[in-house]
């Protein structure tokens, strides 16, 4: 992907999602249309990696407002996004491994049944 204009079958195509993901994202302004060929939008090579963005920012959790914020914000006010955004991450990320852990010992105790387990469920043994 040089300099050439991407259709939107090919912006769907490299980034992994819908062409109708794409052409809503053009719609709400997150991406730009460069131009229009027989009346079909075309976009540049750097259109792919902010649908790499929102995508992975949505998987996150972040609304398509923060998204845009991050994205297109020229008066600095993504910075405080972005620090709120990752403690709210770190938060996260902290009880995902949390609870990776005690899954894990779990699947490692040896009990028949959870609820059953001393660790976690009634004082019984298993």
């Amino acid at each position: 992907m040089t300099d050439q204009l991407l259709s939107i079958g090919e912006v769907a195509c490299h980034a992994e999602v819908a062409v109708s993901a794409v052409r809503y994202y053009d719609e709400i302004g997150l991406i730009s249309t460069k131009t229009r060929i027989g009346g079909k939008r075309h976009f540049g090579p750097d259109t792919v990696g902010r649908v790499n963005f929102v995508r992975r920012a949505q998987d996150a959790g972040f609304s398509l407002d923060e998204v845009a914020l991050i994205l297109d914000d020229t008066a600095g006010g993504w910075r405080e996004l972005v620090e709120s955004k990752l403690e709210e991450l770190n938060d996260q990320r902290g009880r995902i491994d949390a609870m990776v852990s005690m899954l894990t010992e779990i699947k490692n105790c040896g009990c028949e049944v959870v609820a059953n387990c001393s660790q976690y469920g009634d004082s019984t043994k298993c």
